[in-house]
């Protein structure tokens, strides 16, 4: 300033230093103008969902959704509807009235963005109204496409009054067959039971991992050692089972994804990043958290329903509580307890610990349709541990739907009967083993045991309701199927049912407002039932 002073009189060095500043700021300007800073470019990635497209052969459908790039998604298993869940990131549907399937197949789509996740996704939901079936998803290079197959090897069905299963078949689509063909319910009901998944028994003990190991290695050699070792339930894995198809997908999302199937807290630390491509089928969900934690090494921390997700060279902390300072006096009665539990879980008998690995090595077979061998070993299993009644069920269940030896399904369903008086399965064995075999009389007396229990299952009641029919008892069919929409709601069998036993009454009206109510009810019908009703329909019209 002394410098300015000396130079400048003090009147205009104010002004000389105000235009400099101002020739700085333009000229500063002028640079910036001229060399611009680079901008940098968000890589938005946008996979554009053009279509939707189907193919189908045989049992075997396959969905083909169109995309415009290499697709980034999630595929896994939903129930309650049975449903195909697959999220595809970073993308957008180009026209939605493009993503609807076909009518006459066992698949409906519902499609819904998610925006308030990163990345946002298009979710695609489709639930199959064909049951058992099985599906895989891939990528086909822009394409994602979902094979589902509802092919199943069924035996020939079964029908209670011996007759061919041509005639049975034709019955089954709920058309009038006349005197010389009786309606076969209960062998189309038998078919439903191929899926009997249900009623094996679980092969996990009391016993946490480490203690059943170290009790089954004094009880067997190495052999069935690694078998146990290979079974989920002994490994200490015995969660709900889940499918999923992860393609490069983030970790926290896939995190996401096990916290709605878990139903636990998952928290994730900032530090775990990265994505994942990991494919699964009917595995325990914390059997895939296991291996996604070992191929990205990572570790988890449990406690409070919370899972805590971190590298594997960090260590966390949970908060400290006040009441951890204060004075603990034991409960005498909780600590006795937890003894005998503890006790109980010593003390399983060998020979039981052996029926648990051949239970397994027997789901392992039935897995792979291989029930011969499967049955083997069930059998095997219900020697050693014959006061096992869902085992002697499960048995008696294979003898009725694979090898239709009815004998046989009657002679376990009885055993498991023993066992348990109120096991209604059991006797919904026997009652169609007997039906079968032509003895009407005992078979009734089981089906009314079948649905005795304080909650019959669907099954159960339309079961008895078809034997009911085939005894032309009609009024007691009709009360059986109205306690199942009571109970269960209206399905499609159950309105077929009602509508033929009304025709068969000859109460042709109100046969005719069923049939109308089976079009309008949304249910998927098949092509040959659908044109009997509509002719059946216009037949009464005409009268």
């Amino acid at each position: 300033m002394f410098l300015f002073s000396s130079l400048f009189p003090r009147e205009s060095s104010f002004l000389y230093i105000f235009n400099l500043v101002t020739v700085l700021i333009i000229s500063m300007f002028m640079i910036e103008m001229t060399h611009p800073a680079p901008v940098r470019a968000e890589a938005v990635l946008n996979n554009q969902l053009a279509g939707i497209s189907t193919e189908t052969t045989g049992n075997v459908l396959k969905i083909r959704i169109k995309g415009s790039m290499e697709p980034v998604y999630t595929a896994y298993e939903l129930f309650g509807p049975d449903r195909i869940v697959v999220d595809i990131a970073n993308s957008s549907i180009v026209e939605p009235s493009k993503l609807k399937l076909p009518a006459g197949i066992p698949v409906t789509l519902k499609v819904t963005s998610i925006t308030d996740t990163t990345p946002p996704r298009q979710r695609f939901e489709f639930v199959v109204t064909k049951k058992p079936f099985s599906f895989k998803v891939k990528r086909v290079n822009d394409d994602i496409v979902l094979t589902l197959d509802t092919s199943t090897p069924t035996p020939a069905r079964v029908a209670v009054t011996g007759k061919s299963t041509a005639a049975t078949v034709v019955a089954a689509t709920g058309k009038n067959t006349g005197s010389k063909t009786p309606t076969d319910r209960l062998g189309s009901l038998i078919e439903q039971k191929q899926s009997i998944e249900n009623q094996l028994p679980q092969a996990s003990s009391l016993a946490p991992p480490t203690t059943r190991t170290a009790g089954i290695a004094q009880a067997h050699n190495n052999t069935n050692k690694k078998s146990l070792q290979d079974s989920f339930s002994f490994g200490g894995y015995n969660k709900k089972r889940i499918s999923v198809d992860f393609y490069k997908i983030d970790l926290h999302n896939v995190f996401r994804l096990l916290g709605k199937v878990s139903h636990k807290n998952f928290v994730v630390d900032d530090s775990v990043t990265g994505s994942l491509t990991l494919s699964l089928n009917n595995v325990p969900w914390d059997f895939a958290l296991d291996i996604i934690l070992n191929l990205k090494d990572l570790q988890k921390e449990e406690r409070f329903n919370t899972i805590v997700i971190l590298p594997k060279n960090q260590q966390f902390n949970w908060p400290a509580r006040a009441e951890d300072n204060l004075s603990f006096q034991e409960d005498k009665n909780i600590s006795t307890r937890q003894a005998i539990i503890i006790q109980r879980q010593q003390n399983i008998p060998p020979a039981v610990v052996e029926a648990k690995v051949l239970i397994q090595q027997g789901h392992d077979f039935e897995k792979n349709e291989d029930y011969g061998n499967a049955l083997e070993k069930y059998q095997a299993a219900f020697e050693k541990w014959p006061k096992n009644e869902r085992l002697a069920n499960k048995i008696a269940a294979i003898y009725l739907v694979r090898f239709r030896q009815n004998a046989k399904a009657l002679f376990y369903a009885k055993k498991a009967l023993k066992l348990n008086p109120d096991d209604g399965k059991a006797a919904l064995n026997a009652a169609i083993a007997l039906a079968n075999m032509q003895q009407n009389d005992a078979a009734q007396q089981y089906f009314d045991q079948s649905v005795s229990v304080k909650k019959p299952s669907r099954e159960a009641l339309q079961s008895y309701a078809a034997f009911s029919e085939q005894r032309n008892r009609f009024a007691a069919a009709l009360k059986l199927l109205a306690r199942v929409d009571a109970q269960y709601g209206e399905d499609l069998d159950s309105m077929i049912a009602e509508a033929r036993i009304l025709d068969k009454q000859g109460k042709r009206e109100s046969a005719t407002a069923k049939y109308k109510t089976i079009l309008l009810s949304g249910y998927h019908v098949p092509p040959d039932l659908r044109k009997y009703i509509q002719g059946r329909i216009a037949l009464s019209q005409s009268m």
